[in-house]
């Protein structure tokens, strides 16, 4: 688009970054106008006939002259029908959708479109012309199901504390990136708990200061458990577990979420520091030493999507394993096999096989 845009779409699974966005996106738009000028409408749809209404007020509003003279905005706000639900997927949707897609490729002049959505399903016809008329910003969380997320995320955290006037021990980083979820409206919430508790005076957050104020998320829970293994916390390990499985969590999955990944992390760690030399102390120096490692070493490390070596849980293995040996974590592991071998295969206590297998690795 050679000039700029009279339409703006803002859209993704980070409903929190989606929205303070698609609201700064508005007051950009509406500074130095009237008010009476523009209009929102609701885009919650709760059936394909609300779907329908809504575009047709939406086409509607952008028709309209302006009441007074100059800019006009229309903002869709909070759409749910744009993504690859049953509802989105009706003929009715897609027609309406259609027509209004076909209506901002002629907006009457100083006419200005925003909507913001959760989702959107690039696949569909409709996106590839609303993309060619439209600025489209996509805000996604975090995926955590991939490798490097820590690292992602820690900068993520880093930024917005800056942005406050707080800076992170290392522990504390941590410890907080693991608590939270990964959207950045949970994120921003602790964050500003963090800085009114600590005042004016105090402005670096520690460990203590995240144990006590960020509440812990159901993926912070596995943390919070490989952790307490790590520092070979046996007590807390078992209450945490004893949590979760009152909850109503599977005791495969702790085993397989949270105690194997943390003792098959312990023992590459050990493997390459034993071997390679290498020193857990800073971060940059410790992922600069493997990126140099020869082939036959780097093939133990978990990769990133990129092909890139997944270093950060590596490093965090390593600082936490600097006590053990190299035997009494390979002990862990056979111990780790045993215990998932029958809690898949046996009918002995599900609860009593992990509370044994954590003596075991603690001991």
């Amino acid at each position: 688009m050679g000039e700029e845009s009279t339409s703006t779409v803002i859209y993704g699974s980070d409903e929190g970054l989606v929205c303070s966005e698609a609201l700064r996106t508005y007051r950009s738009l509406a500074e130095g106008t009237d008010e009476y000028n523009h209009e929102i409408i609701d885009g919650t749809c709760a059936n394909v006939s609300e779907v329908e209404e809504t575009c047709l007020r939406t086409v509607s509003a952008l028709r309209t002259l302006p009441f007074f003279p100059g800019r006009k905005i229309v903002w869709l706000k909070n759409a749910n029908f744009f993504g690859d639900s049953q509802q989105a997927k009706a003929e009715t949707t897609l027609q309406a959708i259609a027509g209004l897609v076909e209506t901002l490729g002629n907006l009457p002049p100083n006419t200005f479109f925003l909507l913001s959505a959760s989702e959107i399903d690039k696949r569909r016809t409709w996106f590839k012309q609303l993309s060619q008329i439209a600025a489209c910003k996509e805000y996604a969380k975090i995926d955590t199901g991939k490798q490097g997320w820590e690292t992602e995320l820690a900068s993520c955290v880093t930024r917005e504390g800056k942005a406050r006037g707080l800076t992170f021990d290392t522990q504390a980083l941590e410890l907080f990136i693991h608590r939270v979820n990964e959207t950045s409206r949970q994120i921003a919430n602790e964050l500003d708990k963090l800085d009114i508790y600590l005042g004016a005076e105090r402005r670096r957050i520690t460990e203590e200061d995240v144990q006590d104020m960020v509440a812990v998320s159901r993926s912070g829970v596995i943390f919070e458990i490989s952790r307490a293994l790590e520092l070979r916390h046996a007590h807390q390990a078992i209450a945490l577990i004893d949590e979760q499985l009152d909850s109503g969590e599977q005791a495969i999955s702790i085993m397989r979420a949270a105690i194997i990944p943390t003792i098959r992390n312990s023992l590459m760690a050990k493997t390459l520091m034993e071997n390679y030399q290498l020193s857990p102390t800073n971060y940059r120096d410790f992922e600069s030493k493997v990126k140099n490692l020869p082939p036959e070493a780097k093939s133990l490390i978990p990769l990133k999507k990129d092909g890139t070596p997944n270093t950060y849980p590596l490093f965090l293995a390593a600082q936490k394993c600097t006590k053990q040996t190299l035997p009494q974590i390979k002990r862990a592991i056979a111990a780790c096999a045993s215990a998932d071998k029958a809690l898949v295969s046996s009918g002995l206590d599900a609860r009593d096989i992990l509370h044994k297998l954590i003596v075991t690795i603690t001991a």
